[in-house]
């Protein structure tokens, strides 16, 4: 491990998550219920999300992760917000977005806004994407997403959350392997109040271990910033698995690397734009 590169990605105020929808999401995925969107800065209206992209540049910041809630089909209305995220851009800020499954005049509608990034979740498991995503959508259709973003020219980032089963995990890779995808985004799920993720803990060592195989089979690993904090060992497990990009790591793992020998490395913008 020693001399490996790490790099270390911090967002907070100098790449902070929008949502477009404020806390509302008609998706209501079983293992969020909406919860997570009361950690992003409500952005509904023009003014609103330009105010924020204008105290992210006074701030020294670099960009804007813009999400939100989802239709019954799975859209975050990113794309409606296009012009606005042009004028973002023309005044040197990034954007990732996340939107969900849009259409391929949407796709390029952003595009030509300047978003470059786009956070996809992928699910290949009928009952996650039925029963807990409450999606009406098939295991191929994310793979036709990944088509549409790349083919209006844009740039997808998979994301994959441990924790829906190994029918998920093995198929999701097996269609990002089939897409030439190397690049991954790993997530696990949280205790989150009101879900039915609310009393249940990720294992450590699953979720190393899980990195581990991807690592071994050829994917480039990030530990994503959805993780549960009070698992001390997991950030430190999953270097060692082979993670080489984790984003808001603690100051405990940071130093465990300099003293393990790494080349750290830090980026202050979301995970995904380095990939």
């Amino acid at each position: 491990m020693g001399g490996e590169r790490l790099i270390l990605c911090y967002n907070g105020k100098s790449f902070p998550s929008v949502s477009v929808t404020g806390g509302r999401c008609a998706q209501m995925c079983e293992h969020c219920r909406g919860r997570h969107l009361s950690g992003m800065t409500a952005t509904e209206t023009l003014d609103s999300l330009l105010a924020e992209a204008r105290r992210t540049k006074a701030f020294g910041g670099s960009g804007l992760l813009i999400s939100g809630g989802a239709d019954t089909g799975g859209r975050v209305p990113v794309a409606d917000h296009a012009d606005a995220i042009g004028r973002i851009v023309s005044e040197g800020l990034e954007v990732n977005v996340h939107a969900g499954f849009i259409d391929r005049e949407e796709a390029e509608r952003l595009v030509r806004s300047g978003v470059t990034r786009f956070s996809v979740d992928v699910h290949q498991d009928r009952e996650i994407i039925r029963d807990f995503m409450h999606l009406d959508k098939e295991p191929e259709d994310y793979g036709r997403l990944i088509d549409t973003i790349r083919e209006a020219g844009g740039i997808p980032v998979p994301h994959i959350t441990l924790g829906f089963g190994e029918k998920d995990l093995f198929l999701s890779l097996r269609l990002l392997e089939s897409k030439g995808m190397k690049d991954i985004i790993v997530l696990a799920l949280v205790p989150t109040p009101g879900t039915v993720t609310e009393g249940s803990t990720m294992n450590e060592d699953a979720v190393a271990g899980a990195i581990m195989m991807m690592s071994a089979t050829g994917f480039s690993v990030t530990l994503g910033c959805m993780r549960d904090r009070t698992l001390r060992g997991l950030e430190i497990k999953c270097i060692q698995a082979g993670a080489r990009r984790i984003a808001n790591p603690s100051a405990g793992t940071v130093r465990w690397a300099e003293e393990n020998g790494f080349s750290v490395e830090t980026d202050p913008r979301c995970c995904c734009m380095g990939i």
